[in-house]
This record gives C-alpha cells, sequence and structure tokens, in this order.
C-alpha cells in the first residue's frame, strides 16, 4: 500500500513540475522583449487617404481578423488551448503612438516589445511606408463603441505547450523589406501583403493549425482565365462553383476591395511566377 501512496506522490510530483516548467517556459516566450527597427511613417488626415487606408486594410485582412469595422472578434476558442480575439483597433491604438502602431504591423511586437501572435508579420512587413500610413490614418479614424469585443488573447495548457515547444510560434520579425512608396509592379505588392499571410508561391502550404492545406498560388493562378480568376477574388468560388471554405470567406471580405485592374496584375505575376517552375 506505501509503495502505492509513493507512486501516486511521485507521479504527482512529476505533473507538478511540468506544469511549472510549461508554464515558465512559455511565460517567458511570451513576455520576451524583441528588438526590432523603429518606424518613422508619414501619417495622413486627408479624407481621402483615410479612406485608402481602410481598403488597404480590407485588401490585407486586417479587418478579416479585428472585424469590418475594427470592432474586434473571437477567431477561435478551444478548450485547454486558448482564445485568440484580436482587439478593438481604436481601444488598442489608444495609448500607442504612430510609430508604435506601425512597429505593431510591420514587426508584429507589442508597446513593450513583446510578441504578437497569429499576426501574419511574414506579409505585412511588406506594406510600404506611405500604405502603412494611411492604414495609421484609418485606425485613428475609429472610436470605441458598445459593439466592441470585450474578449481577450488568453493561453490554456495545451496552448502553453505549443508556445514552448514552437509549434505556436512568436510573430516578431526584424526583417526589413517594405518600400517607402507603394511599388509599381502592384500584382506582386498585392501578392505580398495579402496572399503570402496563407499561400506559398510555388509550393502547397499548410494553415497555423496543421490541418488545412492550401494550394501553391502560381499554379493555381496560372489555371485560371481572367474572368475566372477575378470571380475568384471576387467571391472566393472555385471553378465549378466550388466553395473554397476560408479563401471565399477572405475574398468576399479582403480582395473584393481590389480593382479589375489590381486584380489582373495579381494573376499576371502569378503566371509570370508559375513560368518560371521546372516542368513536373
Amino acid at each position: 500500500m506505501r509503495w502505492i501512496v509513493r507512486g501516486l506522490a511521485v507521479l504527482v510530483g512529476i505533473i507538478l513540475l511540468v506544469v511549472v516548467i510549461v508554464y515558465a517556459g512559455s511565460e517567458w516566450i511570451l513576455r520576451k522583449s524583441h528588438t526590432v527597427p523603429t518606424v518613422a511613417v508619414t501619417v495622413p488626415h486627408d479624407a481621402a487617404s483615410i479612406a485608402e487606408g481602410a481598403r488597404i486594410a480590407r485588401i490585407a485582412s486586417c479587418r478579416e481578423c479585428h472585424g469590418a469595422n475594427g470592432e474586434g472578434k473571437v477567431l477561435f476558442e478551444v478548450p485547454m488551448v486558448g482564445r485568440v480575439a484580436p482587439p478593438p483597433l481604436a481601444a488598442a491604438a489608444l495609448d500607442m503612438t504612430d510609430a508604435e502602431l506601425a512597429r505593431a504591423v510591420r514587426y508584429g511586437v507589442h508597446k513593450d516589445g513583446s510578441s504578437l501572435f497569429i499576426m501574419p508579420t511574414h506579409a505585412l512587413s511588406h506594406i510600404s511606408d506611405d500604405d502603412l500610413g494611411r492604414v495609421i490614418a484609418w485606425i485613428r479614424s475609429l472610436r470605441q463603441g458598445p459593439e466592441d469585443s470585450k474578449a481577450r488573447t488568453v493561453f490554456g495548457p495545451v496552448g502553453r505547450a505549443l508556445v514552448l515547444a514552437d509549434k505556436l510560434p512568436t510573430m516578431a520579425t526584424s526583417v526589413m523589406v517594405a518600400q517607402k512608396t507603394r511599388p509599381a509592379d502592384i500584382g506582386r505588392y498585392y501578392v505580398d501583403i495579402a496572399c503570402l499571410a496563407c499561400h506559398k508561391l510555388t509550393k502547397e502550404g499548410v494553415m497555423e493549425d496543421g490541418k488545412m492545406k492550401v494550394p501553391a498560388l502560381a499554379p493555381m493562378a496560372a489555371s485560371y482565365d481572367a474572368d475566372k480568376f477575378r470571380h475568384l477574388m471576387r467571391t472566393g468560388e472555385g471553378m465549378g462553383k466550388r466553395d473554397l471554405g476560408l479563401m471565399s470567406v477572405v475574398a468576399k471580405a479582403g480582395f473584393a476591395a481590389m480593382t479589375d485592374q489590381e486584380i489582373a496584375a495579381v494573376q499576371s505575376y502569378l503566371k509570370g511566377e508559375a513560368e518560371k517552375m521546372p516542368p513536373r
């Protein structure tokens, strides 16, 4: 009987030790400060710039994650894993300078330097300085309201274990790839700031959940004619009227804000990349 009691005591001790290690290790990662470049952007105040910032925020899916009007929302919530809840933008921006907001968007860090999570910095880091200024102008135009989400991002024990194992990685980056002004190659630019949040150019990818597969962008775009590709980008409906799930949501909420000329430029760029791929 004593051996059973001792065995249970040892087991409980091991479990407690694991819990302490997971919590302490993940907390260190969550609180770790990251050194990223300072961002100096000019934030305009005219109505046209604010409207264009709102449009860019749609195309880059800022408004898909933070809510159509920046009110915040719960992206997903799983027992034991946690809750990812992008905050209301007006409230989040209240105690941040324009430079701190720019660092959050481009480099994925909080005001204190700790990392944001589920923030597609590999795409948003490409937003040009002038467009980033326009997006911040739009954020500054927002006002707090009763519809603002009260939910906050939290990590459960499984979520913390995933953070510690780098399966739920921090999104802080110091890569400097953005240009001062919106580049002339608008097709490549929109692919960089929007499409690459989920897709890879020439290889299949997998979303953060490790389950949802996403096709390689270049060969997919090359398989569509111009009319069908434009329909895809505006409705998220694939060939054969297929419902493409997340793509359908993102297209309607974001890509539909592109002009016909911009959509054509996106496809032209992707077709060019497809032509560079080795034959299979």
